[in-house]
């Protein structure tokens, strides 16, 4: 042997596992195992900490042949001995282990990548290792040292969680590759086909990277700025790009953000200019209740259209795109349609709490204005209702009680009442708009919720947002103060996210 050091394991894995891997396989023994792996139990931490896969499954198979041989279920006449030499047989007889000897021309790493490809499929992510080190070693580059200095991130509880995107599970390092193709190529990549198109790409003519160290350098500096989009605090600011992307529930968005963060070369200033188009864009959209199935496909169409702009014409690119789409799939709305939503669309009912939390926390932010202190916002706080949805309790149509029934089913009244039934729709209509939502910490008084608006007056006393300082000295609520503020909401709204005018060129930002 060359390195017996090494050699004498004949299975030798990445260097994540191989100090793990070669005191087991020298441990001899289970308990020697157990003690140099034991389980830790922190201080207050329901589950121990978790051991290496590989201690895991030694542990597990170890438990399954001591249970296995020492199984008392047997037919009489089988001993311990019987059973443990039956496993014996059973290994040396049926467990084959194929030997593939390489000679001088042969690619050690392309024969492992096609017998990869066979039988149960591995992750694009793993298939697309296996390319590059390949690739590597046909390079004549130091695999060891690649591995150390770049691909070691990845191999992390982080990249190898599984997230949901579209109906499908997939890692997040699988997602991270499809997002870093997505850029490269300017194309809509399919998660399932990246190794198959990672492969056609970095074959082109002329070839993306000089090497595949600079490959790799560039891949972790894109999974750096993804790692952003995953898994926000909870006090991540409303101004925060990964965090807009997330209450709105669009990571299709995410490869044009990577795409004028790491490709664009634009100033700090220009990116931030970039971001608040494409924030009003996506925020109106949300606001207006509309469609993100087109969603995949339009950003990457942004991408290609504005690869190879200059700095100072990208952010002009990027609003002339975004205007000429049209329908329900890609118009931009406008300042209209945004105070028509605000003054009679249900969006308690139809819009994500986050998105609307996202909403609210912005109106705050722009009440407050410049000169105000730069206090953060709570990230406990939640959407609550003025007038509540169980108004009949406590608020009065007209001077008149209402019932449950009443307030529910309107049209049951009689033809004497109808001018109350149709005072109880219009409540109905305008009691889940904008105009009658705020925000409030999770501590406020329960009896209070569904309470009078002198008790919710009071409730909000104590509050420092200036979304609630709006009900001081006011001492009544009703369906026409409700549409006052939704239409002050809705104009703030169409201030925060300005739209450009098409035939006046692009508006400066707010």
């Amino acid at each position: 042997m060359e390195n017996p050091e090494e050699e004498v394991f004949k299975l030798w894995p990445t260097q994540l596992n191989r100090d793990v891997f070669a005191n087991i396989v020298r441990a001899e023994s289970r308990l020697s195992v157990e003690k140099s792996y034991p389980l830790v139990r922190r201080k207050y931490q329901r589950q121990p900490d978790a051991r290496s896969p590989l201690v895991e499954a030694y542990l597990f198979f170890s438990g399954q042949i001591e249970n296995w041989i020492s199984d008392s279920g047997e037919p009489e006449g089988k001993t311990e001995e019987d059973r443990a030499f039956a496993l014996l047989q059973a290994l040396q007889q049926d467990f084959c282990v194929v030997e593939i000897a390489l000679a001088e021309g042969d690619d050690s790493q392309e024969i492992s990548y096609s017998l990869n490809s066979q039988g149960q499929p591995l992750s694009q992510s793993d298939l697309l290792r296996s390319l590059i080190f390949m690739r590597a070693e046909k390079e004549k580059e130091d695999r060891d040292a690649l591995f150390a200095d770049y691909w070691n991130v990845f191999e992390t509880p982080f990249w190898s969680t599984e997230v949901k995107r579209g109906g499908r599970t997939y890692s997040r390092l699988d997602l991270a590759l499809r997002h870093f193709l997505t850029v490269k190529t300017g194309s809509l990549i399919d998660t399932r086909r990246v190794n198959e198109e990672y492969r056609r790409w970095i074959a082109g003519v002329p070839a993306p990277f000089p090497s595949v160290r600079a490959e790799l350098a560039d891949f972790c500096r894109y999974a750096e700025a993804i790692k952003a989009f995953e898994g926000i605090p909870a006090g991540a600011k409303s101004t925060n790009i990964a965090r807009v992307l997330q209450d709105l529930d669009i990571s299709t968005a995410i490869p044009l953000v990577l795409f004028l963060k790491l490709e664009a070369n634009l100033s700090e200033e220009q990116l931030l200019a970039c971001f608040a188009v494409l924030e009003s864009f996506v925020v109106r959209r949300a606001f207006n209740g509309d469609e993100t199935k087109e969603y995949n496909k339009l950003f990457v169409e942004i991408v290609s259209s504005l690869r190879g702009r200059t700095a100072a014409e990208v952010k002009p690119a990027l609003e002339a795109k975004l205007l000429a789409g049209g329908g329900t799939t890609r118009a931009w709305p406008t300042n209209d349609e945004i105070l028509e939503r605000a003054l009679s669309s249900s969006v308690y009912e139809r819009q994500k709490q986050p998105m609307l939390r996202l909403i609210f926390e912005r109106l705050e932010l722009r009440m407050r204005g410049k000169k105000s202190e730069d206090q953060e916002i709570p990230p406990n706080l939640q959407i609550e209702h003025v007038m509540p949805q169980s108004w009949y309790a406590h608020w009065p149509v007209d001077g008149n009680a209402v019932s449950f029934h009443q307030a529910l089913y309107p049209s049951t009244l009689d033809e004497e009442q109808i001018d109350i039934a149709n005072a109880i729709r219009t409540r109905n209509s305008v009691v889940n708009t904008p105009g009658n939502l705020t925000l409030l910490n999770q501590y406020l008084n329960p009896a209070a919720s569904n309470g009078t608006f002198e008790l919710k007056r009071s409730e909000y006393g104590p509050s420092v947002l200036r979304l609630n300082r709006y009900f001081d000295g006011r001492s009544e609520w009703n369906e026409a103060a409700i549409r006052e503020r939704g239409r002050i909401l809705g104009e703030m709204i169409s201030a925060i996210w300005t739209r450009p005018q098409p035939n006046t060129g692009p508006a400066q930002p707010t």
